[in-house]
């Protein structure tokens, strides 16, 4: 698939901004947080999800019909991620609002917050997960690193060694993921021969291509990345998502300012491991142009 730069930015920046607001929401509702950083701390969640928002914006091919997402809820993921989202930063302005003009919170709220956060990022990878055409995809895989992408994200500002925990379940789940995906058309019944009416066991191959010229399926659905370069992501993402940042946790615990540079370095290799999430995708229509 084509990794658009608009929704890499998107999953990255919102599923860190929603992360962020889960892990404030949860420490609201058992009380482990003071009023300060509740507002600093969902201000920032705030912000970060508005920007990956406005960017996934920029991919819709007719802008014009953005609002509509939002009506099609009871069949569409995407519909379902619009409502929760506003639904949700609407709470997280409101909580601050009260915050600032009561201080103090409301424990409650805390744990909306955070369940509402967490379905906002599952919502954003069932688009993804529930597509049987990509078979990397279409696995609990999918929605479980992107959810946990969102929890280590937001817990390095506030849990410390909590963090640690979090980023090494999400790191096993994305080697997982990674080895899934390579394995995903090995044991797929979907082939050539299958996409044309035939048997999956008859040897079938294209006398020609299917275009002669580019169009809008090979510019969006079929992406080729060299297996080289592949794997060097793969290495970069890992060390930067998860080995330099629970290195860095573990040598400086408590340290604000080294926790900002965890999280650069984190939502770098996050940026990679995206990348590669739609790069190496590899979507059924792809055999038509083999």
């Amino acid at each position: 698939m084509h990794p658009a730069p608009s929704i890499i930015l998107f999953t990255v920046l919102s599923g860190f901004g929603f992360g962020l607001i889960s892990i404030v929401g949860l420490l609201q509702f058992l009380n482990q947080i003071n009023e300060f950083d509740i507002i600093i701390f969902s201000g920032m969640g705030l912000f970060f999800s508005i920007i990956g928002l406005i960017s996934s914006f920029f991919h819709l091919a007719n802008k014009k019909n953005a609002i509509k997402s939002m009506s099609q809820w009871q069949t569409s993921w995407l519909s379902r991620e619009a409502i929760s989202s506003v639904l949700c930063l609407s709470i997280v302005v409101g909580n601050i609002g009260w915050v600032i003009v009561q201080n103090r919170y409301i424990n409650d709220v805390g744990i909306m917050l955070f369940l509402l956060s967490l379905f906002t990022v599952f919502t954003t990878s069932m688009i993804y997960a529930q597509l049987k055409t990509v078979p990397s995809w279409n696995n609990m895989l999918t929605p479980a690193i992107f959810i946990f992408a969102a929890l280590a994200g937001g817990s390095i500002l506030l849990m410390d060694y909590a963090s640690l925990v979090l980023l090494l379940i999400f790191g096993v789940l994305q080697v997982l993921f990674w080895y899934t995906a390579d394995q995903s058309f090995i044991y797929k019944e979907t082939s050539v021969g299958t996409a044309l009416g035939f048997s999956k066991n008859e040897d079938i191959r294209s006398f020609d291509l299917a275009h002669t010229s580019r169009n809008y399926l090979l510019n969006e659905m079929v992406y080729k990345v060299a297996r080289k370069h592949g794997v060097k992501m793969r290495y970069i993402s890992f060390f930067s998502a998860f080995v330099l940042p629970m290195l860095l946790v573990l040598m400086f615990p408590g340290n604000f300012s080294v926790s900002v540079l965890v999280i650069a370095s984190h939502l770098i290799g996050i940026y990679f491991s995206r990348w590669l999430f739609f790069a190496e995708a590899k979507h059924s229509v792809g055999f038509y142009y083999n």
